[in-house]
């Protein structure tokens, strides 16, 4: 929690240009003005309506937390499977990249084989094939 973002963020509802909009500060609220003050404030309400992921990267530079087969380094027995292991947010939503970490870890924890890759008709060399998936 950043305490100098709070601080901006009231400065910014300050400002004149702002003042038909706001009628007053509701939360933290005014009475509460000391870093203390700020701080246990932030620690009891502060959230995030985004995906966070990324807190245990995957990958196999020395800062990765997690081997590509999901094992945490260092600690025997100990695998994730969740979003935290995606090194970069993803361009969507994190349900459908969550859900096939979740679904990758239970293969290789269950000691089954990748599926192989799915080669679509449009993606091989027969010209009639290609024809046909462009009608459609």
């Amino acid at each position: 929690m950043s305490l100098e973002g709070l601080r901006i963020a009231r400065e910014i509802m300050r400002q004149p240009a702002l003042e038909p909009f706001v009628q007053a500060e509701r939360l933290p609220g005014p009475e509460l003005a000391t870093d203390e003050e700020l701080f246990e404030y932030g620690c009891a309400n502060a959230k995030t309506d985004h995906h966070p992921v990324g807190t245990c990267k995957m990958g196999t530079d020395r800062m990765s937390v997690v081997d590509l087969d999901l094992k945490v380094r260092g600690i025997e027995g100990l695998r994730i499977c969740d979003s935290s292991v995606m090194p970069r947010i993803p361009s969507c939503n994190t349900n459908g990249p969550t859900i096939m970490v979740g679904e990758k870890g239970a293969d290789i924890i269950r000691g089954l084989d990748p599926l192989p890759a799915a080669i679509f008709a449009w993606e091989r060399n027969d010209t009639r094939a290609r024809a046909r998936s462009e009608v459609c």
